[in-house]
């Protein structure tokens, strides 16, 4: 059962347009991406793997979002890039690998910063 803050806090993000959406899952998959590499840094295989699949839950929804009939031009080519992603992450639990967390950081950072500039120069 939701509390009235949370309730409020969801109405909130869906009240968002989307492209701030958008910007606030960017942000929440680099948290996770970040959260597994502290976890795996400090040896908790455990906490690594939760992170890793909070990322991959992240990374899934984002490729299910894509619309082929609006975003048809880039639309294949950020389906490839989440698909290297979540094979990166996969790649980062299975071998507890930090280098493809930060092949998957940089990846995604440069996602955000792309939109980040695409909206405030549409403001």
């Amino acid at each position: 059962m939701k509390t009235g803050y949370q309730a409020y806090q969801q109405d909130s993000v869906l009240a968002l347009p989307r492209e701030q959406i958008l910007l606030r899952i960017y942000d929440a998959l680099l948290r996770r991406i970040e959260e597994a590499r502290l976890a795996l840094e400090g040896g908790d295989r455990g906490r690594t793997g939760v992170a890793i699949g909070k990322s991959l839950d992240i990374v899934a929804a984002l490729r299910d979002a894509l619309n082929p009939v609006i975003g048809a031009e880039c639309m294949p080519k950020l389906d490839q890039l989440y698909r290297t992603v979540s094979a990166w992450l996969v790649e980062a639990n299975l071998q507890q690998s930090p280098q493809f967390l930060e092949s998957s950081r940089r990846v995604v950072g440069t996602l955000k910063e792309g939109w980040d500039g695409a909206v405030r120069s549409a403001r």
